[in-house]
Formats: C-alpha cells, structure tokens, sequence
C-alpha cells in the first residue's frame, strides 16, 4: 500500500509540475493556474511528509487529510463548474481528481 501511496504523490507531483511549466505566457488568467500548482505542489509535499515520517509528526496526519479534501472538493468543484464536456477534453482534469481522491483515502488510514 505504502507503493501505491508514493505512485499517487509522485504523479500529482509531476503532473502538478508540468501543469506550471505548460501555461502560455500570454495567457491573462495564468496567475490563477500557478496558484492552483502551488496548491496541489504544497499538498504533495505534505502528503511526502506523512509517507516519511508517518507518526513521528505530530499533526501531520490531520494537516494531510485537511490539504487532501479541500483540493479534492476543489477538483470536484472545477469539475462541476466546466461542465462534463469541457472536463473530459481535459483528462489532466479527472486524473487529478481520482490521484487526490486516493491520497485522501490513503491518508485516512489506522496505520501508516
């Protein structure tokens, strides 16, 4: 499971990575976009973290869930606000999704 958990932040790490680096510099709302890869970029460090250290932090654990739900809630909330279409031309879009959907269910977990 511990494998499983590091594929998932690894590949929301890259993924939130490659979603930076490709923004067109000509692109007026591109603020808005940096500042949802620095969110989920934050969220994988901390979910790196909670791998590493497991529970020799002390509140990592909840930080973790917390930073999980609320990208999840907000990646569901992109979802519902570009309607079916636009997401599924977007498949970065439900990637994302499912990837933080498993890493809130991994760090809800009894034993890390």
């Amino acid at each position: 499971m511990k494998l499983f958990d590091q594929l998932c932040v690894t590949a929301l790490l890259a993924i939130s990575i490659v979603d930076g680096l490709l923004v067109p510099r000509t692109y007026t709302g591109r603020i808005w976009i940096f500042g949802t890869m620095l969110a989920l970029l934050f969220t994988c460090l901390l979910n790196i973290l909670r791998i590493r250290n497991g529970r020799d932090v002390r509140g990592l654990k909840l930080s973790c869930i917390t930073a999980n739900v609320t990208m999840l809630v907000f990646a569901v909330a992109l979802m519902a606000s570009i309607g079916t279409t636009r997401t599924l031309q977007r498949p970065q879009v439900p990637l994302v999704t499912a990837l933080l959907l498993a890493e809130t269910a991994l760090s809800l977990r009894k034993i890390d």
